[in-house]
């Protein structure tokens, strides 16, 4: 091997490295959404458990973060696709330019954030969540 191919082998790991490197964030930035939806849920759901006069008003207050986390994590793992794709790209020794980390020709379109919020590996977490926060305050409110 010449020192030109060791050159652009050791250039394209490092490339296969950065890439490795922003999936990693991603993955990371997906996982703390979650944990932040299950932490506004089970604070929903303590405070209506120990509050004097429980109201199902704080179940929906927690709602509105919790579906704003569930977009967020569906365009984080949306984010996270485009650059496996550009990773796969670089693998195989396809043209892209060094160090190059626009994932922008592999986004879908702006709407397939949607289609990811409701694929089954991202909705079943958040629609338990808000099922469990609806029959809550559906119990609440029968009471009281």
């Amino acid at each position: 091997m010449g020192t030109d191919e060791d050159q652009s082998e050791s250039i394209r790991i490092a490339h296969l490295t950065m890439l490795q490197g922003v999936i990693s964030r991603m993955g990371s930035n997906s996982f703390t959404l979650k944990a932040l939806s299950a932490t506004f849920g089970s604070a929903a759901v303590a405070i209506m458990a120990y509050a004097d006069k429980p109201s199902p008003y704080y179940a929906i207050a927690a709602v509105l973060p919790i579906l704003i986390f569930w977009l967020m994590d569906a365009q984080y793992l949306r984010y996270e696709r485009a650059y496996r794709s550009l990773f796969n790209r670089v693998r195989k020794g396809e043209e892209i330019e060094a160090y190059d980390l626009d994932a922008s020709p592999f986004m879908d379109k702006p709407w397939a954030v949607l289609k990811i919020a409701i694929s089954w590996s991202v909705n079943c977490f958040y629609f338990a969540i808000l099922l469990s926060l609806g029959f809550i305050s559906i119990l609440i409110a029968m009471e009281g």
